[in-house]
């Protein structure tokens, strides 16, 4: 899923910089949104966690949290050694849906942040099933925008530094005009935020779909949007 390369995760974007202010703006959000929500928040669910950064981020820590990872760059190991001291955190590999195996469990709220984007098209809907199956209160997901005016000067600023997933020109011109239908998915690569927004809304009641990290910008200009969905409790459960 994540493309590897010779510096680490954590190196490369949280050193400094606007880098570091543009993805850590996702953490300060779910921090943020915690305070606005006041749901209970001691068990916890995540999708992606590489190494349970956004826990340094809650008001207050769960007693009780399970995060699942691809283990890229051997992150799961990294999140056991610096959370070692918490017996009631679990991180778990997890490349499928399937493999997400709850028992019994039921969690508070669960996350997912800048994890949706790299899963395969025909996995996000099994996923969302799996992560309503066992959340109580809310869903918070953080997601790229790849498409429109801001994919084009995205992708502008990752050709000089060579980290753009390559595209056609027709995709390019394609993704420039929100016509996200007509790329093929891969990682960030075609990812719509739009499409994942609604799939969403077919598990969950999305309550908010803000813009990150200017939350004045429409989401259309934003780098990063944030969606709130709270559990379903109608008939449509």
């Amino acid at each position: 899923m994540k493309r590897k390369v010779d510096t680490g995760y954590n190196e490369r974007l949280f050193s400094s910089g606007l880098r570091k202010r543009l993805h850590q703006a996702r953490f300060l959000w779910i921090r943020r949104k915690l305070l606005e929500l006041r749901c209970p928040s001691a068990r916890v669910i995540e999708l992606g966690c590489f190494d349970g950064k956004v826990l340094d981020f809650f008001p207050s820590k769960p007693s009780y949290y399970v995060g699942y990872d691809a283990d890229w760059e051997d992150a799961l190991s990294i999140a056991r050694e610096k959370w070692k001291g918490h017996p009631n955190y679990h991180f778990r590999y997890c490349i499928t849906p399937e493999e997400m195996v709850l028992g019994e469990d039921r969690f508070d709220i669960a996350i997912a942040m800048e994890t949706l984007e790299h899963v395969p098209e025909e996995t996000l809907a099994p996923y969302l099933a799996k992560l309503a199956g066992v959340t109580d209160q809310y869903i918070l997901i953080t997601a790229p925008n790849e498409k429109g005016v801001v994919f084009f000067f995205k992708y502008l600023v990752k050709l000089v530094f060579g980290e753009i997933e390559r595209h056609s020109l027709a995709e390019f011109i394609n993704a420039t005009l929100g016509r996200m239908d007509r790329i093929k998915r891969g990682h960030h690569k075609g990812f719509d935020y739009g499409r994942l927004v609604r799939l969403v809304a077919e598990y969950f009641d999305v309550v908010e779909v803000s813009a990150l990290p200017f939350a004045a910008l429409p989401t259309a200009l934003s780098f990063t949007v944030g969606i709130v969905a709270r559990k379903r409790t109608d008939a449509r459960s």
